[in-house]
């Protein structure tokens, strides 16, 4: 797989959720029904499209001020490491900035995941209300808008992790014209360290399979989902600086 599709797909798939606005120098993202968001609410910025970066950095300041959310700005995955060198126009504009590694994993080995038999995993085929439940118990309730609208676009999937007919953990994602991405994994916090998480992954790695879906690709939030997906097949092949800013004054 050609990684640039892959920093693309990080840089556009909000354009699958939220609104959005496209600028000469980005992409805004926002959706103020669903501030509390970020995936939902933020710029992306190109660095080789940026001439005057002052005047670009007011005017996404005063977009979203505008519209009284606040300014949040995501660094090209393109552009590896950038806003390490723009620290300081960052600061004079108002943003606190930082540099997070960013670690993507692709497929390259055996599925030696052995899901816990307690557990069901089916695929979700159309939004139910009673897939809330997860989110709140997860405490992630930002989450549920975001998915709900992923699920109804094309080529969408998700997969619902139950125990004794109760839904505990969902995985899903979406298969886009150069990749298949996993958008979010999560498990009701009562339901933690059951095996909820590595029964959700084998399902999806087997469908993969089974859909002769070849291009996909994830990134671990924490050691503990890196575990799950190496033992899945997955092996880490670029960690990328990704640079983020958030408005320091609200």
């Amino acid at each position: 797989m050609d990684l640039r599709d892959i920093y693309l797909e990080e840089d556009l798939f909000p354009k699958l959720f939220t609104n959005y606005e496209e600028r000469p120098y980005g992409i805004l993202f926002y959706n103020e029904a669903n501030r509390d968001s970020f995936d939902s609410n933020h710029a992306v910025l190109y660095k080789d499209k940026i001439g005057d970066l002052k005047k670009v950095l007011a005017d996404v300041t005063s977009f979203y001020r505008a519209k009284n959310l606040r300014p949040i700005i995501y660094q090209s995955m393109l552009d590896d490491g950038w806003f390490e060198d723009i620290k300081g126009e960052l600061t004079d504009a108002g943003y606190k900035s930082w540099t997070e590694l960013q670690e993507y994993m692709l497929p390259n080995g055996t599925n030696k995941i052995i899901p816990n038999p307690d557990l069901e995993v089916i695929k979700i085929e159309k939004w139910d209300e009673e897939l809330k439940i997860v989110f709140l118990e997860a405490e992630e309730p930002w989450e549920i808008e975001v998915a709900k609208a992923s699920l109804n676009i094309p080529h969408s999937w998700m997969f619902a992790a139950r125990k004794n007919g109760k839904t505990i953990g969902l995985l899903y994602g979406h298969v886009s014209e150069n990749t298949c991405r996993v958008d979010y994994l999560l498990v009701s916090k009562k339901y933690r360290r059951k095996g909820a998480g590595r029964a959700l992954f084998y399902a999806y790695v087997e469908w993969c399979k089974q859909s002769g879906i070849n291009n996909a690709y994830i990134w671990p939030d924490g050691e503990t989902p890196k575990r799950i997906y190496e033992e899945g097949g997955y092996e880490l092949v670029e960690i990328r600086k990704a640079g983020r800013a958030v408005w320091k004054t609200d």
